[in-house]
């Protein structure tokens, strides 16, 4: 059997934005365990940020969110959310856990609460 390494990649860059956007979907049949690390550079501290993880449901193809994104992001700062480990551990910027494996096909929808303007990016590390 081989041996299963972490992936680590980039969903978004460091860009400012103004409104809820989306990762391009990916395929990770053999991972469990998806951490991502939301590290917001310019915050104006209105409305907030919540990266939700979505899975698709295979016949329809709609996107389904299967994480709330925790508490609203207003301020500065490097966040971490993760799908696959126990529930209830968010210490520290770790801002939600969700004890739930990863779907096959996903993506994370950064939700944003109004028009205001936050620079951020979104990378993620997949463990299987």
């Amino acid at each position: 059997m081989a041996q299963l390494n972490k992936a680590r990649r980039q969903l978004l860059a460091s860009a400012a934005r103004t409104a809820t956007t989306a990762t391009v979907k990916f395929t990770d049949r053999w991972a469990k365990v998806l951490r991502l690390y939301l590290n917001v550079t310019v915050a104006s501290g209105t409305g907030g940020l919540q990266p939700q993880v979505r899975g698709y449901d295979p016949v329809s193809g709609n996107a389904v969110a299967i994480s709330a994104g925790g508490t609203a992001i207003v301020a500065t700062g490097t966040y971490v959310y993760e799908i696959g480990l126990a529930e209830g551990t968010t210490v520290g910027n770790v801002k939600e856990c969700v004890l739930r494996p990863l779907p096959d096909v996903w993506d994370v929808n950064v939700v944003a609460g109004d028009g205001s303007s936050y620079t951020y990016s979104l990378g993620a590390e997949i463990i299987p």
